[in-house]
């Protein structure tokens, strides 16, 4: 005779089963938005690393994967999202990378029991998938952004830089310095920090306790002005060092400062993100 926690391995089995399949296109898509772009692939990090650190810290272990019905409901919803994403035209990827995020949270909540910690894996992935999507809208901008804040900064010591425009294929702008002129790249655009910060301040309004929604969306927003200075600050080190250690050792350099000032980007966005608890006085002797 079955057993009958035979059958409930089994019907669980079935079940997520049945979810790869169906989400299994929304995968294939993130993995080839990853394979073309290192930006999105340093953020997918980022969100990882940060989820690791944070179950170090509070002890939060996965269990043996067990179905209920928080991850079943979680996982019908996904269903929902990606079978109703055919009747919302062009904007119907946004229903399906929902979709796809709820299937990761029902995931989440058979594995592990911290709630909180689930929701907060959940939603940064959900903002992280959106905002890959936009990748190639924020690029141009972006790199406005970061050129006209970088040639402020720089025209502070130096009276001779302009931001100008460049022909070719495609829209293309530069920073002209003393007679030298530096493109602003894709890779200059500052996403990859920005998407970085944001998905790490999400997990933490989302996993911090005891914060009102307001402390919640200025931590998001902090965090994405401190990366955007960063990568202007970046570009500003880069093209004042350039002189001094030569052409020949320019990608060096531009690859040096940038995951230099990555990582106090970074540094910034954690301490913005997750404020340190209060110390706790000593007992009165």
């Amino acid at each position: 005779m079955e057993k009958k926690s035979d059958r409930v391995f089994w019907f669980d089995a079935a079940a997520w089963a049945c979810a790869a399949v169906v989400f299994a296109p929304a995968a294939v898509w993130l993995y080839g938005a990853l394979a073309k772009s290192g930006q999105l692939r340093e953020a997918i990090v980022i969100l990882v690393a940060s989820l690791a650190v944070l179950s170090i810290e509070y002890g939060i272990r996965p269990r043996k994967p067990a179905y209920s019905a928080a991850s079943a409901e979680w996982l019908l919803a996904g269903y929902a999202l990606i079978f109703s994403s055919r009747y919302f035209g062009i904007w119907g990827v946004f229903p399906a990378l929902a979709g796809f995020s709820a299937a990761l949270t029902a995931l989440g909540l058979a594995c592990f029991e911290r709630r909180r910690y689930v929701y907060a894996a959940g939603g940064s992935f959900f903002a992280f998938t959106v905002l890959s999507f936009f990748t190639p809208i924020f690029d141009m901008p972006l790199r406005v952004l970061a050129g006209g804040l970088s040639a402020k900064i720089l025209s502070i010591f130096n009276d001779s830089v302009a931001l100008v425009a460049c022909a070719g294929e495609s829209p293309q702008i530069a920073l002209r310095v003393s007679g030298a002129t530096y493109l602003v790249a894709a890779e200059c655009n500052g996403f990859g920090i920005i998407l970085g910060c944001v998905v790490l301040s999400i997990i933490g309004a989302l996993f911090s306790e005891g914060r009102s929604v307001l402390r919640r969306v200025l931590s998001v927003a902090g965090s994405a002005l401190v990366a955007y200075i960063m990568n202007s600050i970046r570009i500003v080190a880069i093209i004042s060092l350039a002189p001094l250690v030569g052409m020949s050792r320019y990608h060096l350099l531009h690859e040096t400062a940038g995951y230099v000032f990555f990582a106090i980007a970074l540094i910034c966005a954690w301490r913005i993100s997750f404020p340190k608890p209060p110390r706790k006085k000593p007992a009165s002797q």
